[in-house]
């Protein structure tokens, strides 16, 4: 669904009270493929204006986390579209369900800012949901403010877990930058602020974050109509457009992983029947083979 090309799936155990939403990771549309290169972010909560309805949004508790905007995007075509959006669904399940969250690359990304959303919500509170995640291959989602609030609710109690191939480089990206600006204060560093070669240094990079934000903002023009229209589908989901900003981008590109880490020994190489491979070591069918080779 949507202009990004994601699909997801509800699955549910026969006899159990127990249900898995799965979201689909990256596949070879302009699409989903711009999905993943949005790689600036956004706050973790706020207003979010799209076209002539907002959207009020909730990720983290922390107010200095910020997450990624093409996944978030994603996540919220999943989440609004009336019909068979996540939330649509989740309000027909049994009252008590176990919910497990569960994604592959860019679905992970999105599965993770998904349990994010569900912590928060107030939408499918009352049926008291338990919930679990497992994700795959993640590429990053937010910034380290965002990371420790997801682990904060899932980590510390052993229901949030990411499962890696060391040998895979989706997990790797976006590719992060830390910049004196991501530090928490007070630090030793505050210091170098009086400095006249610092503060040109960081005039420059400001000048460079403007210019970027607006490359960006224009980019996503096609996308962000197309939310606005599964949006409006859900009326009373969204806030009146005079009650929001336009989208604001975070000075940040300090990208993390999320959750607690299983990480698979991979063989490095290349794939010997196809070298052109680039995504072998990221496949699915790999991590069922070292998850199997390792947990067996």
């Amino acid at each position: 669904m949507g202009a990004f090309n994601n699909a997801w799936q509800l699955w549910g155990r026969e006899g159990s009270n127990q249900y898995a939403v799965v979201i689909r990771g990256t596949v070879e549309t302009v699409g989903s493929i711009f999905e993943d290169v949005m790689a600036v972010m956004i706050p973790g909560s706020g207003m979010l204006q799209v076209g002539s309805v907002s959207l009020d949004y909730k990720l983290a508790n922390d107010p200095e986390s910020a997450v990624h905007l093409g996944f978030a995007l994603g996540l919220f075509v999943l989440l609004y579209d009336a019909k068979n959006g996540i939330l649509a669904k989740l309000g027909a399940l049994p009252d008590g369900a176990e919910v497990f969250i569960s994604g592959h690359s860019q679905g992970a990304a999105i599965a993770t800012l998904c349990r994010s959303f569900l912590e928060y919500s107030t939408t499918v509170a009352a049926k008291g949901f338990s919930y679990k995640t497992y994700v795959f291959a993640q590429p990053k989602p937010g910034n380290d403010h965002y990371g420790r609030d997801f682990d904060r609710i899932t980590s510390n109690v052993n229901l949030g877990f990411r499962v890696t191939n060391s040998q895979d480089w989706v997990p790797q990206v976006p590719l992060s930058l830390q910049l004196l600006g991501s530090l928490n204060e007070p630090n030793i560093l505050d210091e170098l602020t009086g400095n006249f070669a610092f503060k040109m240094f960081t005039e420059g990079f400001d000048a460079l974050e403007g210019h970027l934000e607006e490359i960006h903002l224009a980019k996503h023009v096609p996308q962000v109509s197309a939310l606005e229209q599964i949006l409006k589908s859900n009326p009373s989901l969204v806030l009146p457009a005079s009650t929001a900003s336009a989208i604001q981008l975070v000075p940040t590109l300090n990208f993390i992983n999320c959750g607690s880490s299983i990480s698979l020994p991979g063989t490095p190489g290349t794939n010997p029947t196809d070298p052109k491979d680039f995504f072998w070591q990221h496949h699915a069918a790999m991590y069922h083979g070292l998850l199997t080779t390792k947990f067996p």
